[in-house]
């Protein structure tokens, strides 16, 4: 069992390590796309985008990382929630509001329902912030 699991934490340290590395060979902290829902352009940051690989990802691993490849064909078309009622624990004086957003994915022939942000700062720059994934 612990060999299996020796091999399970490897196996995401090693898929962490390459999704750093096609981050940077395509420049992905400087993307922008425009979301539909909020009519706004919406940056991945290079913070955000470090932020998300040190994340201890929970139930679905590879499936959260994997996803940030495919996250800028996802996010313009996704279904907006509306505005977080609860953006006080995580607005900052930089931070002037949180939108969330939905969209359901197929993975390796799975659905997964996957719930994101976007922070909008003060100064009314958008930014990517990764949220979570659940198997449907």
């Amino acid at each position: 069992m612990k060999n299996e699991q020796e091999k399970r934490i490897q196996y995401l340290k090693e898929l962490k390590k390459s999704l750093a590395v096609w981050i940077e060979d395509n420049n992905w902290e400087n993307k922008k796309f425009y979301s539909l829902p909020i009519g706004k352009i919406v940056e991945f940051s290079k913070s955000g985008m470090k932020h998300t690989l040190r994340r201890n990802y929970k139930k679905y691993p590879d499936i959260e990382m994997r996803i940030i490849k495919d996250i800028i064909k996802i996010l313009p078309n996704s279904y907006y929630i509306g505005p977080d009622v609860n953006t006080k624990k995580e607005t900052s004086k930089h931070v002037k509001g949180v939108h969330n957003f939905y969209d359901i994915v197929v993975f390796e022939k799975e659905m997964y329902e996957v719930w994101f942000k976007v922070k909008e700062t003060a100064d009314k720059t958008y930014f990517y912030d990764h949220g979570i994934i659940r198997k449907i």
